[in-house]
This record gives structure tokens, C-alpha cells and sequence, in this order.
């Protein structure tokens, strides 16, 4: 009862020198509520943009993929037959096989069965020519199964014109990226030749117009049935290069990637490894918005050191008055304590109430983006950790900016001070 006694006195006489120094506390307080303010809405909005970006090149990356990539055979027949010598042999070259998945098909429907996994697909991409009049474009095919593509990608949400279902019941039909068909300048019902590596040459009709959001994928690469694919390239109806999965949970992907490259012999990668530039440009981003948000709060702390040091020399007489009349060193420490705190408590909630509401409006503003074909709205983060850290950073701030002034008043010598 006595301790709370004591700091309703404390709070009481911090006030008064408040009060009196009304201006100073104003000044304190601003400069806590800005940092706060620009620590939550540069944190939400740079958190909300990198939040959005995510989602969108996880959409359309698969958590783990499997393929088999064509490679320099380790060793050469000489090196077999004279292992104990030394042979030199220059220009190495690639055995001239196709990319294809051994007994792919059979290892998709093995994989569909593992509770681990979400969605799968079988797919074909393929290199292929788009030639239309004198406009030839370098691009990307992808044979695919609608259905199962569709779990993964959800492909029918940015389908911007036509149709996905025309694939399966129109020969020789593709689905093409909004990017390739402005090159090529072509829209739904056109039709163009399309060359394969082997130099196959295809009449095929484009059906439909996607758009991703993701430049690359856009400007370059098509869907068509993997039948329609398979007879492009003149494969086998078993014939696929790359099999995508989803998972339930994908953290375990890189340690499932792992297993099954060593299981089936294929080469792997893992939604890590693909978004890789990605997620290390969201860790520098959040270092650079946590650093200047931090300097801004320190500044702030420096700010009531400053005004609460002043306020001491100023009241060096009161405080020699206080302690005359009883008061202990803790009860001094505590006067100029609740002064940082009622500044650090004021300027922290004022802060995260401005935050929000710059952040909400923010959130509202109508954006537009012929790349960002989903995007309609600034993104903003509102995650409530956020304004739990920076109330409490605030509040870390202004209790050590307040304590050693605190603790230099609590030592003033009161007969000194009164003698003069």
C-alpha cells in the first residue's frame, strides 16, 4: 500500500514538472509518437509488398519439382578400360537422350498416394520457335493435364480470355501467355506455326490468354494438352520431363526433394532453392526497414534524455527542497522515471494509433498494374506482432532514456544545492 502510495505521489509531482515544462514534454512525446508511426507503417507496408510478392511466385512454383537435366557423363569409355592411367580427352559431350522421366507416370501415381502431398502433375516443357510472318520468339511449351495443372496453380483464375477446357477438345490448340501474344500480335482464334527442336513444324490455334503477374513466364511460355505435346515432340504417351508437387505443409519440401531424388534417380529442386532471390530480398528489406525504424525510436530516446537531463539542472533546487523534506533516493528516481514513462506510454499509443490509420489509408488507395494482373489495392500487412513490438520497443526506449537522468537526480547532495 505504501509502495503504491509513493509512486501516486512520484506521478503527481512528475506531472506538475510537466506541466511546467509543457512545450519540452510536447516535443518528447512527437518524437516517440513519429518513430513509432513510421516503425508500423513502414514495417506494414514493406511486410504487405513482400507478403504479396511471395504469393505470387509461390503460386505458381510448385514446393518441390523433379526432373531429369541432360549432363556431361562423368567418366569416358578409356577411362573405363585404362582406369590406371592418366587419359586426357577433350570435348566431352552429352549422351543425346531425352530429358524424359523414367517410368514417370507410374511415379506420379505413386506420389499421389502419399499423405504428405496436396496436389501432383506430370507435365512436358519443351523449347519450341512461335512463328508468325517474320516475328520468330524463343519460348516455352508445356504439355499438362488441365485438372491436375489446375490443383497446383490454379490456372483457370488467371485466365484473362478463352478457354482451358478447349485444349482437351481442340487438336493442336494452345493457351499463351499475355506477354507472347502481345510479341507476337495475336489474340483467342488466331492461328500460328510453331517449330519444334527436332525442327517438327505445327499449325496451332490460340485459344485462350493467361496472365501469371510473373514477366518471364507471361513473355514466353504456352499450355497445350500433354497429348497434343507428346505428339509435337514424337514421344510416347509415358513420356513427361518434369513432375510437380504441393504439399500440405511445405517446410519438410527440401528434406522430401532429398528423398526422392536418391529414390527415383531423378534431379530435384525445392520452392527454396527457386525462390531463393526472393527470400533473401524480403530478409534485406525487413534489415533496412527494422534499422531505420530502430534509429528513429533512438532518437527519439535521445530526445527525452536531453529534455529530461535539462529538466534536473532546472530543478536541482526542488529536488534538494524534496529530499530535505524526506523523500529517498528512490522516490527521486521515480519522479523522473514516470515523467519518461508517461512520455514513452503517450507517444507509443499515439504512434500506433497513426500508424494504423496511415497505414489503412494506404491500404485503400487504387492501384493498378498491367503486370500485377491481381493487384487492385496497395498491400499492407495489419499482423498484430507489429504493433505489440513497436509499443514495446517505444516503451524499452524511454524507460533507459529516463533512467540515468533518474538516477542522477536521485544523487543530488541537498545541502550543496540549498547553500548554493
Amino acid at each position: 500500500m505504501k509502495i503504491l502510495t509513493d509512486i501516486q505521489l512520484a506521478a503527481a509531482i512528475a506531472l506538475t514538472h510537466m506541466r511546467s515544462r509543457l512545450k519540452q514534454t510536447i516535443v518528447a512525446t512527437a518524437g516517440v509518437t513519429f518513430g513509432i508511426m513510421v516503425f508500423v507503417f513502414m514495417v506494414s507496408f514493406i511486410t504487405g509488398s513482400n507478403e504479396y510478392i511471395r504469393a505470387i511466385a509461390f503460386d505458381q512454383s510448385p514446393h518441390l519439382r523433379l526432373y531429369n537435366e541432360v549432363q556431361t557423363a562423368p567418366g569416358t569409355i578409356i577411362g573405363k578400360v585404362m582406369p590406371n592411367t592418366v587419359n586426357m580427352v577433350d570435348h566431352v559431350k552429352p549422351k543425346d537422350v531425352l530429358p524424359g522421366l523414367k517410368d514417370g507416370k507410374h511415379v506420379v501415381q505413386t506420389l499421389a498416394l502419399n499423405p504428405q502431398v496436396a496436389a501432383i502433375s506430370g507435365s512436358i516443357n519443351a523449347q519450341v520457335f512461335y512463328r508468325l510472318g517474320s516475328s520468330t520468339i524463343n519460348g516455352v511449351i508445356n504439355g499438362i493435364e488441365f485438372d491436375a495443372e489446375n490443383a497446383l496453380f490454379n490456372l483457370q483464375s488467371k485466365l484473362t480470355d478463352g478457354s482451358f477446357k478447349e485444349l482437351s477438345t481442340m487438336p493442336n490448340s494452345v493457351v499463351m501467355g499475355v506477354g507472347l501474344a502481345k510479341r507476337l500480335n495475336v489474340k483467342t482464334g488466331d492461328r500460328l506455326a510453331l517449330t519444334t527442336e527436332n525442327g517438327n513444324n505445327f499449325f496451332v490455334t490460340v485459344v485462350g490468354t493467361f496472365k501469371t503477374g510473373m514477366t518471364d513466364i507471361d513473355k514466353q511460355q504456352s499450355y497445350a494438352n500433354l497429348n497434343t505435346v507428346q505428339r509435337f515432340l514424337g514421344v510416347p504417351a509415358a513420356y513427361i520431363t518434369d513432375i510437380k508437387i504441393k504439399l500440405h505443409d511445405m517446410e519438410p519440401a527440401p528434406a522430401l526433394s532429398l528423398e526422392l531424388q536418391q529414390k527415383y534417380g531423378f534431379q530435384g529442386s525445392d520452392w527454396k532453392q527457386d525462390n531463393a532471390a526472393i527470400l533473401q530480398g524480403d530478409i534485406l528489406r525487413s534489415l533496412i526497414v527494422y534499422g531505420v525504424a530502430v534509429t528513429i525510436l533512438l532518437v527519439a530516446g535521445f530526445g527525452i534524455f536531453n529534455i529530461l537531463t535539462m529538466m534536473i539542472y532546472e530543478k536541482m533546487k526542488d529536488i534538494a527542497i524534496l529530499k530535505a523534506m524526506g523523500f529517498s533516493d528512490s522516490d527521486i528516481r521515480w519522479i523522473f522515471l514516470v515523467q519518461a514513462l508517461i512520455i514513452g506510454i503517450t507517444g507509443a499509443l499515439l504512434g500506433l494509433l497513426f500508424g494504423f490509420l496511415c497505414s489503412w489509408g494506404i491500404s485503400k488507395i487504387p492501384y493498378k498494374s498491367d503486370v500485377m494482373i491481381t493487384l487492385d489495392h496497395l498491400p499492407v500487412s495489419f499482423n498484430a506482432m507489429y504493433y505489440i513490438t513497436g509499443f514495446t520497443f517505444g516503451i524499452i526506449t524511454t524507460t533507459l532514456a529516463g533512467y540515468l537522468p533518474s538516477r542522477k537526480g536521485s544523487h543530488v547532495d541537498p545541502i550543496t544545492i540549498l547553500r548554493g
